[in-house]
């Protein structure tokens, strides 16, 4: 279920509730963002929306709000609407040109204003209004340091890309693991968990069983997050442990289903009979 809040845009619920299941609570009032929903493997993530005119007239309020809401999600995310220039855009006709105000521009200085337009859809681009309290430059070291700490930020047109943004990405989340394939053969899993030097022994042995099953997963594509790494972990005391296993053992662990129970086995070299 995509949850959206009662402020958001009815064009963008709308739109989305033809490919997502959508309810309209009081998110923002529960501290929540303005868009919020749970993965396939129950991972919370949420987006705020800001036009490009509102985050640029005001990144400190901007910051405020992803600031709130930052601990009620396992993933944050901002969406920029509009279009942010350095330089002013013209109309001419039916292209836009720019009207650059530096003749030799430099990375020393990029700009005193920043330049934003709303874009209708259909292509249409409204008259933008300048902001001189940041430039591109902040604007950009501002981004990264959002990224550093784990909220990544989405650039759209207008509210109709916003909506697609969501949609596309919503669908994507409620696919199990083993059914993405971008960039897996070279991703290394992370464990989240305290350094080696804090853990008594047997937590350095569940820790590198953990590991080894995520490890695993990754090169025989099984499916494996750390959650279901852990569960495996507690009912199993390493990797010989888990080789001697039956299937009706490995199902017993929740969220392992006999498929995938079978992909375990075989990648550790059991036979499976059927």
């Amino acid at each position: 279920m995509l949850l959206v809040d009662k402020n958001e845009p009815e064009n963008i619920v709308k739109l989305l509730q033809q490919s997502c299941p959508v309810t309209v609570a009081d998110l923002n009032i529960a501290n929540l963002s303005d868009y919020f929903f749970g993965s396939y493997d129950g991972t919370r993530l949420q987006f705020s929306r800001k036009q490009a005119g509102e985050l640029v007239g005001n990144v400190d309020e901007a910051e405020k709000q992803l600031a709130e809401y930052y601990h009620n999600a396992d993933k944050n995310y901002q969406i920029v609407e509009g279009i942010i220039s350095p330089d002013r855009l013209k109309m001419k006709g039916a292209s836009v040109e720019i009207d650059a105000h530096s003749a030799s521009p430099s990375t020393r200085d990029l700009g005193a204003k920043l330049y934003c337009y709303k874009v209708e859809p259909g292509g249409f681009i409204r008259s933008g209004h300048s902001f001189s309290a940041i430039n591109d430059s902040l604007l950009a070291a501002w981004t990264h340091r959002l990224a550093e700490a784990g909220i990544y930020t989405y650039y759209t047109i207008n509210w109709v890309h916003t909506a697609r943004l969501l949609s596309a990405i919503y669908r994507n989340e409620q696919k199990p693991p083993e059914e993405h394939s971008t960039l897996q053969r070279i991703i290394r899993p992370q464990v989240h968990i305290k350094t080696e030097k804090d853990m008594t022994e047997e937590q350095k042995e569940e820790y590198r069983f953990i590991k080894s099953l995520m490890f695993l997963s990754n090169a025989y594509q099984l499916g494996i997050g750390e959650k279901k790494a852990r569960l495996i972990a507690d009912k199993f005391c390493n990797l010989l442990d888990l080789c001697t296993a039956g299937l009706s053992d490995l199902t017993g662990v929740e969220g392992i289903g006999k498929k995938m129970a079978e992909k375990i086995l075989s990648s550790l070299g059991r036979e499976v009979w059927h």
